[in-house]
C-alpha cells in the first residue's frame, strides 16, 4: 500500500519544524512526541504568559489552553510582545490565540476568556497534565496550589517586579507545596505597574517557566525542590531548597 502523500508532507514539515529538537539526546522523536500529546493550562498573558505561551506554542504542545479576562493597553507593549498598538481594548486571549496560530498552527489552541475562579481552576487542572501560573497573583497562586494538591496535577509558578524574578515547578506529594514556600501573604502586596519592572527580566521568567514544563514532561528524573531566584541587578541566579512544611494548613501532616 502506497503511504498517503499528505501524511509523508506532514511528517517531513514537522521533522523540519523540530529539527533543533530532534537533533537534541535529550529530546529526540520520543520526546518531541510527548511534548506533541501534551496539554498545558496557562493562566495569565501578561509580561509572564507572553513569552512563556510562545515557546510552548512554538515547541509544538499539542493543546495550550489560554486564560486571561483582561484587555489590552498600552502600558502592556513594553513587556508583552504577543500585542501591539492597533489591538489595544481586545482581549488579550483573542489576539493571543491570533498570534500563536500564526506561530505554529499544528497545536490546538483553547481560549478562556474570564476571571478564573477555583471552580474553573480545578476544572482546568483535571482537563491539563501541566499548569503554568503566570498571573502574577497571590490569591490565584494559593487557588491553583489548592487545585494541584486535590489532584495531583504539577505547576510551574512565576513572578516577577523590579529587577527581580522568581521560578519553581511544584509537583503535588511528597514535597513542599507553595503554601510551605510562601506562607501566608503580607498585609500589603506590591504589584508590577505600582512598582515597575524591567522588561527583560518578565521576559527571561516567563522563558524560564516554559523551560520547567518542557523539561517536566521531557525527564524521567525528579530534581529536587527548589525556588530560583533572579537578580536582574547582578545578573545572578540563586537556588533556594524548598523545605516541607509539616504544620501547613495545605499540605501539612501533622497536627495543630
Amino acid at each position: 500500500m502506497m503511504p498517503n502523500s499528505f501524511s509523508m508532507a506532514s511528517e517531513l514539515k514537522a521533522a523540519s519544524r523540530y529539527s533543533s529538537h530532534l537533533a537534541l539526546a535529550s529530546v529526540g522523536p520520543e520526546g518531541q512526541q510527548k511534548i506533541k500529546d501534551s496539554r498545558i493550562g496557562l493562566i495569565g498573558l501578561g509580561g509572564l504568559g507572553c513569552p512563556a505561551a510562545l515557546y510552548l506554542q512554538g515547541a509544538g504542545v499539542g493543546q495550550l489552553t489560554l486564560c486571561d479576562f483582561d484587555r489590552v493597553s498600552v502600558s502592556n507593549l513594553a513587556r508583552q510582545l504577543l500585542y501591539t498598538e492597533a489591538d489595544e481594548g481586545r482581549y488579550k486571549v483573542d489576539v493571543a490565540a491570533e498570534r500563536l496560530s500564526d506561530v505554529n498552527p499544528e497545536g490546538r489552541l483553547v481560549v478562556i476568556r474570564a476571571r478564573m475562579d477555583t471552580d474553573q481552576i480545578s476544572r482546568l487542572m483535571s482537563e491539563n497534565d501541566m499548569i503554568i501560573d503566570a498571573s502574577d497573583n497571590y490569591g490565584t497562586r494559593l487557588a491553583v496550589n489548592r487545585a494541584a494538591l486535590n489532584t495531583g496535577t504539577p505547576w510551574v509558578m512565576g513572578s516577577c517586579i523590579r529587577m527581580e524574578g522568581q521560578v519553581a515547578l511544584f509537583r503535588p506529594g511528597d514535597e513542599a507545596c507553595y503554601r510551605c514556600a510562601y506562607g501566608t501573604a503580607p498585609e500589603t502586596l506590591e504589584d508590577c505597574p505600582g512598582a515597575g519592572i524591567l522588561s527583560t527580566v518578565a521576559g527571561l521568567i516567563g522563558s524560564m517557566m516554559a523551560h520547567m514544563a518542557l523539561s517536566h514532561i521531557l525527564s524521567s528524573t525528579k530534581p529536587e525542590a527548589a525556588l530560583h531566584v533572579f537578580d536582574g541587578q547582578s545578573l545572578q541566579w540563586l537556588r533556594l531548597k524548598r523545605a516541607r512544611n509539616q504544620r501547613c494548613p495545605e499540605c501539612g501532616t501533622a497536627g495543630p
